[in-house]
């Protein structure tokens, strides 16, 4: 049995996903592409700071969203098993960006560093899996 979320529901979390990954996006460009330089050396672009307070913002919705599909969209769904592998995929890269994000905000040093790279490259995927997942449902698999 088929439930689809609500268009509203629906719209919502693309909407966030979408912001969520072009702030984040939006920032990797900003600060390896169009570093500030003044005469004691690189300094981080000035529209770094604004959009990582925006993605910050833009992820308490997230995780919020994330809560609130995992406690309905996935729970309701498992059983059928229509896009279980895809939506597991999903699910995955949800959780390892929230806890590296997470690492990013309260660590130093060397797991910050690890943490970044994890964020950064995930982040940039994570759109492929959503996608695979919205497809699948588009397709009735």
């Amino acid at each position: 049995m088929r439930l689809p979320m609500s268009p509203r529901t629906r719209a919502l979390v693309l909407i966030v996903c979408a912001l969520l990954w072009l702030s984040g996006a939006l920032w990797l460009v900003a600060h390896y592409a169009y570093p500030e330089h003044n005469e004691f050396g690189v300094l981080p672009n000035r529209f770094e700071a604004p959009l990582m307070r925006l993605h910050g913002m833009i992820a308490v919705a997230g995780v919020f969203l994330f809560g609130w599909i995992g406690a309905g969209h996935i729970r309701a769904r498992w059983s059928a098993a229509l896009n279980r592998a895809s939506g597991l995929w999903l699910l995955g890269c949800a959780v390892v960006l929230v806890v590296s994000g997470y690492a990013l905000y309260y660590t130093t040093g060397a797991f910050h560093d690890s943490a970044a790279l994890v964020h950064q490259g995930l982040g940039l995927v994570a759109i492929f899996a959503a996608l695979m997942h919205w497809r699948r449902i588009r397709a009735g698999a």
